[in-house]
């Protein structure tokens, strides 16, 4: 089967539409611009970290001298007479560890 139509044409761009090149001159700020941001993140994280360590030891600071009241008060109570003990009951049944 022969149509009498002629083809039809292809649309022919006769310039090239380009996206995102900025050629040797985009690469290179891109570069520099990505070291700094790199850079950058690293000085903020070093900050955060000293500034969190910081606070960390200053509210530690902070609870160990409110306590020590109460240290020395365990201290004074504290006649050498305590004993940490434990008790295990040999003829428990509810002490099988197959059934934990």
């Amino acid at each position: 089967m022969q149509n009498d139509r002629p083809p039809p044409r292809r649309v022919a761009y006769e310039k090239a539409i380009t996206t995102g090149s900025f050629g040797w001159f985009g690469r290179l700020l891109a570069v520099v611009l990505g070291a700094i941001v790199l850079a950058a993140a690293a000085v903020l994280s070093v900050v955060l970290l000293a500034a969190l360590f910081a606070v960390g030891t200053i509210v530690v600071g902070y609870l160990w001298w409110k306590t020590r009241a109460l240290r020395r008060q365990a201290r004074a109570c504290d006649d050498g007479r305590t004993v940490d003990v434990e008790v295990v009951h040999m003829e428990s049944s509810d002490d099988d560890p197959a059934k934990r």
